[in-house]
């Protein structure tokens, strides 16, 4: 599994330096997302829908594109969907039974107690944790169940691995802001706004990935940009002719694994 040597934290000085406008570096790479970013299991939101007492409305906050919001439409009546940017709305995924709107996730014009289950789909470790807990116990109906998951490294075939976990991390170890930084620590260092369920079901994403598909996909993520952008130079370029050795035919889909962090929980 691909995992970097290390994910210290940054000095203050490299924090200020380093501070990614979330919003703007989301709205401009909208459509590049919803291209690339692979789409979560069924069983998941099997196990979501078992915990719900009801299946009335759901709320799915910082939607993105929608992904998560419209496979929740296969058991759920109806699905609010929310982001803070409107170029993700706009690439939404359109369904009759989900209703798109921007809005912060810490503060929503949703009355109260109206949502039997709250998903947050890659995004929990960038909102204001104390705002969004109130929020999220002023719109969860009693016995509501909240959710919140994600996904970060990925593995295919450890001859690949190698290669970027050897080469491509170190490059990128510094400029992961600490909102990703949460992530890669598996959710550890944030509380539920609700009661937890200790060591619910695993999840894994499951795809089949040509080699082309594989670097798109690492060409979303953020610290590859500013590390392009800030540093002036691309380091998956020059790992493509190594990985392309060892791939085989470029044309040739390997599978590839996502363990997806889960937390989740129920007001009792």
């Amino acid at each position: 599994m691909l995992r970097g040597k290390s994910f210290a934290k940054l000095t203050q000085h490299n924090k200020l330096q380093f501070t990614l406008n979330n919003i703007h570096t989301f709205s401009q790479a909208s459509a590049e997302y919803a291209r690339h970013r692979p789409s979560y299991p069924r069983e998941l939101f099997v196990y979501l829908t078992n915990l719900a007492e009801n299946k009335d409305l759901a709320w799915d906050c910082a939607t993105g594109n929608g992904q998560a919001a419209v496979a929740l439409t296969e058991f759920f009546a109806r699905v609010e969907a929310t982001d803070l940017s409107a170029a993700q709305i706009e690439n939404h995924l359109p369904h009759e039974r989900v209703r798109f709107s921007v809005s912060p996730a810490e503060q929503t014009s949703f009355a109260d107690n109206s949502f039997d289950l709250i998903t947050v789909a890659q995004a929990w470790h960038w909102f204001d944790q104390p705002k969004f807990k109130r929020e999220v116990l002023r719109v969860l109906k009693p016995n509501g169940v909240f959710a919140a998951w994600g996904y970060g490294l990925f593995s295919i075939a450890p001859e690949i691995d190698s290669i970027i976990e050897s080469d491509l991390y170190p490059a990128l170890d510094s400029l992961w802001a600490d909102g990703n930084r949460i992530l890669l620590d598996g959710y550890r260092a944030l509380t539920l706004p609700v009661d937890e369920i200790d060591e619910p079901p695993t999840f894994e994403i499951k795809l089949e990935w040509t080699l082309s598909q594989v670097l798109d996909y690492l060409r979303t993520w953020s610290a590859l940009k500013r590390h392009i952008a800030e540093l002036g130079s691309d380091p998956l370029s020059a790992l493509e002719v190594r990985i392309k050795s060892v791939w085989g035919n470029p044309l040739r889909a390997r599978p590839v694994r996502m363990p997806i962090v889960l937390r989740i929980g129920k007001i009792i």
